[in-house]
C-alpha cells in the first residue's frame, strides 16, 4: 500500500519574485477524508494547495504525497488538459458523472460560450473521472446556482481519497470537512474539527490571548510604580549609609551606620529594589511572547468585519435613465433572450436571475454596451479578471495623481489586501484582482454600477465592506449573485430569465 497521508515537514516557501517568506517552518498532515483550508483573500490558501498537490516546489523541507494527485484550480479559462478522454468516453463512471454533476457531451467544442458555473462542473468531473488519491479544488461552487452547488456538493462527498477544499461557501465546508486549517500566512493553524468550530476556536484563542497580555501588561505596570518608589527609597537609604557627611570626632554615628552594614538593614531596600528589576524583566518577556502570540492569533481569527469602503456615485436627475422597447437581445449565433419594456431607474436596485446559462453575464454585457453608447456613468465588473486586466489596473493606478493613488491603496486596505502582494506575487488571485478592479472603479462617480457575481472568490469581511458599500450608494445597481443573502439585501427588482425569456418580478 502506498502513502495514505499528505505530509509537510518543516517547509519554507516563497515566490522567486518575493523577498518575503510566504511559509516558514511548517509542519502539516492531511489525511483521508476533506479538510477545509480557511482565510482571507491572498492570505496563502491557494499555494497551499499548489504545494500539497505539487504545483509549486517548497524553497526548503520535504513533502510527501501519494503518487495520484489532481488540482482543481479557480480559474475556468481554458478546459483541463486531456479533457477530450472524458468528453468521449463511454464507461460506466464517465457516464455516471456526465448524469450526475448534468455534463454534455459537446461542451468541450463550445467552451467558449459556456458559463463559469457550466465550465466548473465539467472540470469537476473530469478530475473525479480520473480517480485521483488525491483530490485539492479550489472554490468549487463560484459561479454556481442553488441546483448547481448541491450537485457539486454531492459529487465532493462521493470522493473517499485525500480531499482539501478552499472555499468561502461555508455551507459546502461544513457538510464535507471534519478537519479545518486555517492559513495567514506565514501563519497556519490545523485544528481536527469542522470550520464552524475552528472559526469559533479561532476568534476564542485571539480574545484569550488579548486578556491575558491585558493582565499581564497591568501587572507590569504596578511593579514598574512599585519599583520607582523602591528606587527613591534605596536613594535615601544609600545617601544616609555614607560618613562622609559625618564629623570625623562623631565616632557614635560611624558605629550605627557599621551595625547597619552588619546586619544587613541598610542594604534590605537595594535589595528589594534589585529583587523586583528581576521580575520586571521577566514580566516584560512575558508580555512579549504575548504579544507575538496575539499576532498570530489575530491573524488566524478571520471572522471579523474589515472597515468599510465608499461609493463615489454621480446621481442623474431624471426618472429613467435607459428604456428598452419589448425586443430581443442576441445571446450567441442562434439564440435570442426575449423580453418586454425593459427600464432602469436612477436609484433601481436590480437583480439578474436565473440558471447557469440563461445568459445572466450575457445580457450583463449588452447592458454594458448600451449604457457606455448612451455616454452615462457606468462601470461594470465582469465575473473574472484575467491577468491582462489585472495588469491594466495597475498600470493605470500608476498613471493615478498621488491623493487619487492613496484613496484607492486605501480602499484596497480596507478590503483585505496588500497592494504589495499583488505586485510582488506570480499571479494575483481572483479575490485580490477583484477587489483591486473594484477599488479603482470606486474612485470614478458612477451612476449606474453593473456586478456579475461580485462576491465571488471575495473572503466573509469583504463580502461584508462591499455590502455596507453598495446600501449606501446613491445610484441605480444592476447585480448578478447566487449570494441569496446578498441579493435579499440590497435588491428590490428582479429580472429572471428562464425559456430564453426576461421576466420583472418585485
Amino acid at each position: 500500500m502506498g502513502i495514505q497521508t499528505i505530509g509537510f515537514s518543516s517547509i519554507h516557501f516563497h515566490y522567486p519574485n518575493q523577498s518575503q517568506t510566504l511559509f516558514e517552518d511548517i509542519d502539516l498532515t492531511f489525511g483521508v477524508g476533506w479538510t477545509a483550508v480557511l482565510g482571507a483573500n491572498g492570505a496563502g490558501k491557494s499555494t497551499l494547495l499548489k504545494l500539497a498537490t505539487g504545483e509549486l516546489r517548497p524553497t526548503s523541507g520535504q513533502i510527501t504525497r501519494p503518487e495520484s494527485v489532481w488540482y482543481l484550480e479557480q480559474r475556468t479559462d481554458e478546459p483541463p488538459q486531456n479533457y477530450d478522454e472524458f468528453a468521449f468516453a463511454y464507461d460506466r463512471e464517465a457516464c455516471r458523472l456526465h448524469g450526475s454533476l448534468r455534463v454534455e457531451r459537446d461542451w468541450l467544442s463550445r467552451w467558449e460560450s459556456l458559463s463559469h458555473g457550466e465550465r466548473k462542473r465539467a472540470q469537476l468531473a473530469h478530475a473525479l473521472w480520473k480517480e485521483p488519491e488525491v483530490l485539492a479544488v479550489d472554490e468549487p461552487t463560484n459561479h454556481l446556482d442553488t441546483a448547481a452547488v448541491e450537485l457539486v456538493a454531492n459529487a465532493l462527498a462521493s470522493f473517499r481519497g485525500i480531499g482539501i477544499i478552499v472555499s468561502h461557501d461555508r455551507t459546502l465546508a461544513e457538510s464535507l470537512c471534519e478537519k479545518t486549517v486555517i492559513v495567514h500566512a506565514p501563519y497556519i493553524r490545523m485544528l481536527d474539527c469542522k470550520p464552524s468550530v475552528a472559526l469559533h476556536e479561532a476568534s476564542r484563542a485571539a480574545t484569550a490571548t488579548y486578556q491575558m497580555m491585558d493582565t499581564q501588561r497591568q501587572q507590569l505596570s504596578r511593579l514598574s510604580e512599585d519599583l520607582i518608589r523602591r528606587s527613591s527609597k534605596a536613594s535615601i537609604q544609600d545617601r544616609l549609609r555614607s560618613k562622609r557627611h559625618i564629623p570625623k570626632k562623631d565616632h557614635d554615628a560611624k558605629a550605627k551606620i557599621d551595625g547597619a552594614r552588619v546586619s544587613g538593614a541598610d542594604g534590605k531596600a537595594g535589595r528589594l529594589k534589585s529583587q523586583l528589576e528581576k521580575r520586571i524583566g521577566r514580566d516584560q518577556q512575558r508580555v512579549d511572547t504575548l504579544h507575538n502570540q496575539l499576532v498570530i492569533a489575530r491573524s488566524l481569527d478571520i471572522q471579523g468585519p474589515v472597515d468599510g469602503i465608499t461609493i463615489t456615485s454621480a446621481p442623474l436627475k431624471r426618472n429613467t435613465l435607459i428604456r428598452f422597447p419589448e425586443g430581443s437581445f442576441p445571446m450567441g449565433p442562434e439564440r435570442m433572450l426575449h423580453h418586454g419594456v425593459l427600464e432602469i431607474g436612477p436609484m433601481d436596485r436590480i437583480a439578474v436571475t436565473g440558471l447557469n446559462g440563461s445568459g445572466k453575464s450575457t445580457l450583463m454585457r449588452h447592458l454594458f454596451e448600451q449604457l457606455s453608447d448612451q455616454d452615462l456613468p457606468v462601470a461594470y465588473v465582469p465575473q473574472e479578471q484575467d491577468r491582462s486586466s489585472c495588469e491594466t489596473c495597475l498600470q493605470k493606478l500608476d498613471s493615478l495623481d498621488s491623493a487619487t493613488k492613496g484613496r484607492v491603496i486605501s480602499s484596497l486596505a480596507r478590503l483585505g489586501t496588500d497592494l504589495h502582494l499583488i505586485r510582488s506575487s506570480a499571479l494575483a488571485s481572483p479575490g485580490e484582482a477583484k477587489k483591486l478592479l473594484l477599488s479603482m472603479l470606486f474612485e470614478n462617480p458612477i451612476s449606474i454600477l453593473l456586478l456579475d457575481e461580485p462576491t465571488n472568490h471575495m473572503d466573509l469581511p469583504s463580502r461584508m465592506a462591499l455590502e455596507q458599500a453598495l446600501a449606501t450608494y446613491e445610484g441605480a445597481l444592476v447585480c448578478i449573485s447566487h449570494d441569496h443573502t446578498f441579493i435579499e439585501r440590497l435588491c428590490t427588482i428582479r429580472w429572471h430569465i428562464e425559456s430564453d425569456w426576461i421576466t420583472i418580478l418585485s
